[in-house]
């Protein structure tokens, strides 16, 4: 049976600030029976089937690590979609933010950790298992100082069975099977995810020596991946080696995410107390 979500009359919202833009569209804050929410608000000419799309496995979808979506609406053409409003920026925020905020090895061991779940969570779905297919630090939300994260942006998710092009996600963090224009399976959000990960250990963006998208699909797909030097001082080299596994060209060397969750799940208790992050007190 197909899932089904709340049809809301537009005149029960009442839009707030702008809180954040992308290619699809706006997301506004917004207050709906007496809740605060976050109103996705798609740009008119975006395709039905994406829209659809977003709000089918939306609604198939629950988990502490994926944002929710509560209901839909429309209003001057455009599809509008009712969500959890979590609070703390995107992680891509927080890295690159220019005050610098500090965190710790066990707070980059929980973001991933948490990341992994969402992921894994979603490979396992019956009756079909989907895949994300843009993971990354901007697609994921932080909310309750820091210390809890939601994945979002589900416009690109799509059942394991259906055929899909290369175009969706973003190139920096597309694993080279995707920018070779093959059918990805889920181990293509594995790389993505050890990309991620990379980010948020090294504070920096992935490739960021390359200007144009012809040098990004070269390096990419003959080898490249970043450089394991950058990553914070002390890491285990346990997270080195998840890493290189999970980044590697020979997609049945990449472990599955059900895996990966359990090992930094073992990683993260072995890291200790996380206190609140500063930057969100």
């Amino acid at each position: 049976m197909a899932a089904t979500v709340e049809g809301v009359p537009y005149e029960e919202i009442q839009t707030k600030e702008l809180i954040g833009t992308g290619f699809y569209g706006s997301v506004y804050k917004a207050i709906w029976r007496n809740r605060e929410i976050a109103l996705k608000r798609i740009r008119e000419g975006c395709e039905d089937k994406k829209i659809e799309r977003e709000i089918y496995q939306l609604t198939k979808a629950s988990h502490v690590n994926i944002v929710q979506l509560y209901g839909t609406s429309r209003h001057e053409g455009c599809a509008l979609l009712l969500m959890e409003l979590v609070d703390g920026g995107s992680l891509s925020s927080f890295l690159h933010a220019e005050s610098k905020p500090s965190y710790s090895h066990a707070h980059a061991f929980n973001w991933a950790h948490q990341i992994a779940q969402g992921i894994a969570y979603l490979h396992g779905m019956q009756p079909k298992a989907v895949i994300h297919r843009d993971i990354k630090p901007l697609n994921t939300l932080l909310c309750e100082k820091g210390l809890k994260l939601k994945i979002c942006d589900f416009g690109t998710v799509v059942d394991l069975s259906q055929s899909i092009s290369c175009n969706a996600g973003t190139c920096r963090y597309k694993a080279p099977e995707v920018l070779q224009g093959n059918k990805p399976d889920e181990k293509c959000d594995v790389y993505s995810w050890a990309i991620t990960f990379w980010e948020i250990l090294s504070r920096k963006e992935p490739f960021e020596q390359y200007n144009t998208l012809f040098e990004l699909y070269m390096a990419i797909n003959e080898g490249e991946r970043p450089d394991l030097s950058y990553i914070m001082a002390g890491c285990p080299a346990d997270i080195v080696a998840l890493l290189s596994a999970c980044w590697d060209p020979d997609i049945s060397k990449r472990f599955s995410m059900e895996l990966i969750s359990q090992s930094t799940g073992r990683i993260l208790s072995q890291a200790g107390h996380i206190p609140a992050l500063d930057f969100y007190a």
